[in-house]
Parts: structure tokens; C-alpha cells; sequence
């Protein structure tokens, strides 16, 4: 018997970690970057009338609503992860005795294959969890997003009607604009003026059946 099976461990939690951009975390960087040069000076023109700005990564950043949903996704993802995580050093720790065990001669053949077996189940049931829990954040996370944008919609065109926009598009797409054409501070005034940032503060993670999370993963590989 090859002492090399349990060579990958339990496929390990970074296998299945959550891509989605709000559990997606940057590595660190090797050494710290050059400082960017300074901006040059602009002059601009008169704001045109009715043309209006924002930014939709701004409203979310920095208002009370787009941060306490963030911190509850991210608190919800942590305590979702912990507990699989020490079950994957154990079965890891596990996986390494068998290992060891495995390059001298057993003397019971028998008990070392029923060991390899129960390891196999332990791993596939670690795999299986790991895949359902990453199922039920991306259904707490699709679930949030849409509630918060549920709130931004109407503050959103609170500032618009405020501001008398006649056009409103994303800062992104503008290169360069004159400030006083970026209404993204009564956005996000208007915003949390709602009063729904206890409401993500309190939201709970998704929980779905065997099926329901099968289902999801079925549809996301379309």
C-alpha cells in the first residue's frame, strides 16, 4: 500500500476558498511600493448642469449601511471557517501519523486499511461541509446584496431629484469631472438616513439543504 495516498492531505480549506469579491482577501505585498507620484493641479471647467456622478464603491465604503453589511459578511465567513479549519488540521495531523506509519511493515494489514478507509470518509466528509458551507455564503452574500440594494435604490434617487440631475452615471466611467458634479456624499446622507444598518448588523447566514446547496453549486458551474 502506497504511503503516498494522503500525500495532498484534505484538499485543505484554501481549495475551497470563497472567490467572491466580499470574501476575497489581497496578499500581502513582498516590499513596500514606491510612493506614487503626486497628481497634478486641474482646473475645471463649470460643472455642467444636470450631469451628475457617484460612486457606487464610495456610497458602500464609507456609509454606515455598505460597512455594517460588510462587517457582518465578513464576522459571518470567519465563524463559518473556524470550526472547519481545526477540523482540517486534525484530520491533517491524522493523515500525517498514517503516513509515518505507513513506510514500516504493518502488522496487522487489515487494521491499517480500515484506518486508510475511515480517513478517506473523514476527508470526503471535511470536503463536503467545506462545499456546503461555501454554498451558504455565497447565498448569505447574494441574499445582503440584495437587500442592500433594495436601500440604494431610493437614496439614490433621492440625490438625484435633490441635486436635479438630468443624468447620473458611475465615476468610474468619467475620467475626469468637476467635483461639485459627484453627489456621492448625499447618496450615501440619504442612505443611512434609512436607518437599515442594524438590519445587516443582524443578518444571519443562509442555511440551505443538501439539495438546495447542490442546486446553487450546479447553477454557479453553468
Amino acid at each position: 500500500m502506497s504511503s503516498k495516498f494522503f500525500a495532498a492531505a484534505a484538499s485543505g480549506l484554501a481549495a475551497f476558498a470563497v472567490a467572491s469579491g466580499a470574501f476575497a482577501q489581497a496578499a500581502a505585498p513582498l516590499a513596500k511600493a514606491p510612493a506614487a507620484p503626486a497628481a497634478p493641479a486641474i482646473t475645471h471647467g463649470a460643472p455642467i448642469a444636470s450631469l451628475c456622478v457617484f460612486s457606487a464603491g464610495g456610497v458602500r465604503g464609507t456609509s454606515q449601511t455598505g460597512k455594517a453589511m460588510d462587517a457582518r459578511i465578513k464576522a459571518l465567513q470567519t465563524t463559518a471557517e473556524q470550526p472547519l479549519s481545526a477540523r482540517e488540521k486534525a484530520l491533517q495531523t491524522k493523515i500525517d501519523a498514517f503516513n509515518a506509519a505507513a513506510k514500516t511493515p504493518a502488522p496487522d494489514i487489515n487494521a491499517r486499511e480500515k484506518q486508510k478507509a475511515d480517513l478517506e470518509l473523514e476527508q470526503s466528509a471535511l470536503q463536503r461541509d467545506v462545499a456546503h458551507m461555501q454554498m451558504e455564503l455565497f447565498a448569505t452574500n447574494e441574499s445582503a446584496q440584495q437587500a442592500y440594494s433594495t436601500e440604494l435604490q431610493p437614496a439614490v434617487i433621492s440625490a438625484y431629484q435633490s441635486k436635479q440631475c438630468g443624468v447620473l452615471l458611475e465615476r468610474s466611467a468619467v475620467a475626469i469631472f468637476n467635483p461639485a458634479m459627484d453627489i456621492t456624499p448625499q447618496i450615501v446622507a440619504a442612505l443611512d438616513a434609512r436607518g437599515k444598518a442594524g438590519t445587516f448588523q443582524a443578518l444571519e447566514r443562509t442555511k440551505l439543504t443538501p439539495q438546495q446547496a447542490a442546486q446553487l453549486a450546479a447553477q454557479l458551474q453553468r
